[in-house]
């Protein structure tokens, strides 16, 4: 009676074995297929991300960096009284315009403006420039270039240039900026949809068109090698 059992569990583990290879040789040929920006291999399981989002810093010429610190800059007349709709209200704008030009003082804004407010605005401003390829150094450079153009020609329809932004916008604002950059790169690169919504919402740049850190992965899926990456495309 036990020799009977032990044959019977012998021939179904065979006839288990025999269907998994069968399984096996019939998917050999399916096509990997695309899950949510993920690459789904069928054979292996094995999940890979459509898409890396990272850094590109290369050179600029003179003429693209006047351009972009231009681009900003003609943003912010168009943004300022949108969000600041007491520019609208103020008596006699062009002389208040006049007397607030060159004007510089230390105001006295509640902390929140000068300690969260600001600080993001640079690093929405700091996150921009990297997203269009330059380098850290660069990128606070231009911010600090584009976030003095607003404090001494923008913001002055409403009240003189503040002394503290000045520095704390650019400085405070690269600081925060290098923390959401690392942040929502690893978010984005997550594999994970709240991951990526999360991403995007902290680092808005990162989906506009000008964005240049967004790389197509192009993986191998073959049985000897699967997963392996054999092209790389930049998606500008």
């Amino acid at each position: 009676m036990t020799k009977f059992v032990l044959t019977l569990m012998l021939l179904f583990s065979l006839t288990e074995v025999s269907q998994v290879r069968a399984e096996t040789a019939d998917n050999s040929d399916a096509k990997p297929y695309i899950d949510n920006d993920v690459i789904v291999d069928p054979v292996s399981g094995r999940r890979t991300n459509l898409y890396h989002y990272g850094y590109t810093e290369r050179t600029h010429s003179v003429q693209e960096t006047v351009t972009n610190v231009g681009v900003v800059y003609g943003l912010t007349w168009v943004f300022y009284p949108l969000i600041q709709p007491k520019v609208f209200k103020v008596h006699d704008g062009v002389n208040q315009y006049k007397n607030n030009f060159g004007k510089l003082v230390f105001d006295k804004d509640e902390p929140v403006w000068n300690f969260f407010v600001h600080p993001i605005s640079g690093s929405q401003l700091f996150l921009l420039y990297r997203a269009q390829g330059y380098s850290r150094m660069s990128a606070l450079g231009l911010t600090t270039i584009s976030s003095t153009l607003f404090e001494l020609t923008v913001e002055i329809l409403t009240e003189p240039a503040s002394v503290q932004d000045l520095y704390m916008t650019p400085i405070l604002g690269t600081v925060l900026g290098l923390g959401i950059e690392s942040f929502s790169m690893s978010l984005l690169n997550s594999g994970t949809t709240a991951g990526k919504i999360v991403g995007h919402l902290i680092n808005p740049a990162t989906l506009l068109p000008l964005y240049e850190g967004r790389t197509l992965i192009i993986p191998k899926f073959e049985p000897e090698d699967k997963g392996a990456m054999v092209k790389v495309e930049l998606m500008f």
